[in-house]
Parts: C-alpha cells; structure tokens; sequence
C-alpha cells in the first residue's frame, strides 16, 4: 500500500513537471486569457488585429526567421497548433524566456488567470 502512495505522488509530480515544459503558455490582456496556440476570436482580435505580436516579435530580438514562425504560427488564419507547438517547444529556454519577456513588456501577463 506505502508503494502505491508514493509512486502516485512520482507520477503526479512527473505529469506536472513534464507539462510545465510545454512551449505552450497561458497570456492574458484586456481581462481575456487564451494559450497562444489557441485558435478563436478574441485571439486574433487582442493579439493579431491590434498589432501587439507584430510589436511582440519584434521586441523579444529573435531571430528574423523564428519571429515570422511565430507570428505566422499565432496569427495565421490556417492556424496549425502542432506546428506552432513544434516551433514553441523547438525554442531554447531563453528564446522562450526572451518572448514572454516581450508579451510582458507589450501589457501580457504571462500564465495567470485573474480572478473574475
């Protein structure tokens, strides 16, 4: 019995560790939430219609080429989710760190959901 406690409070802790290293992550501006790879209205009309990825892109000094994947990936109409996953996961942590700094630097808070 002691071995089944422990070995769920492994798997429990493995599960969460492995889905905090997505390159999925949560922004949230305007009093709206959405993951990045999702696909929807408000997306578009937060992030892609205002220009703020554009601003975004350009701000987290990456590469030319990733910024246009990202932008790409996130304001596509024929948006893929693996794809943009595939480019957000294929990102070092610094290039990961490097963009959500510049969500943060446009007005995104990254990875909270404010209490509504």
């Amino acid at each position: 019995m002691q071995f089944w406690s422990k070995f769920s409070v492994v798997l429990i802790a493995a599960l969460g560790i492995s889905g905090c290293s997505s390159g999925n992550f949560l922004v949230y501006k305007d009093a709206k939430h959405f993951y990045v790879t999702s696909s929807g209205p408000e997306l578009k009309r937060i992030l892609c219609d205002s220009g703020d990825m554009d601003r975004i892109a350009k701000d987290s000094k990456l590469p030319a080429p990733l910024q246009k994947d990202l932008k790409d990936g996130i304001c596509n109409s024929n948006k893929v989710k693996e794809r943009l996953l595939a480019t957000l996961e294929g990102m070092t942590k610094e290039q990961r760190t490097a963009l959500k700094t510049a969500f943060q630097q446009n007005g995104y808070d990254i990875n909270v959901v404010a209490n509504c």
